[in-house]
């Protein structure tokens, strides 16, 4: 490998691992934002936790998409768990 491109691919190197830094440096040091939906089935999860997955959904009233969308939410950050049990499937706070 010719020098000029050495240093170029390190400069690149150096980017992309300062670019990681940042993104982890930046999800750890955030509160965590929830969405209108999300705060809905949390406060649900606050008083009732864990809870069957369909008697959640049924007490939120969200359309499918806005359910999909704020379960996955809580589940990716790890605010919320579910889990699967011989009785059925169970929403539980983390």
């Amino acid at each position: 490998m010719k020098p000029e491109n050495r240093a170029e691919s390190e400069k690149s190197g150096d980017r992309q691992s300062q670019r990681e830094l940042t993104r982890t440096e930046g999800s750890s040091n955030k509160a965590l934002e929830l969405s209108d939906d999300e705060k809905v089935l949390m406060n649900i999860l606050k008083g009732s936790s864990p809870i069957d997955l369909n008697e959640l959904k049924g007490q939120t009233g969200l359309s499918n998409k806005k359910w999909d969308k704020a379960i996955k939410g809580l589940t990716k950050n790890k605010v919320a768990r579910v889990e699967k049990t011989d009785a059925g499937l169970f929403v539980s706070l983390v």
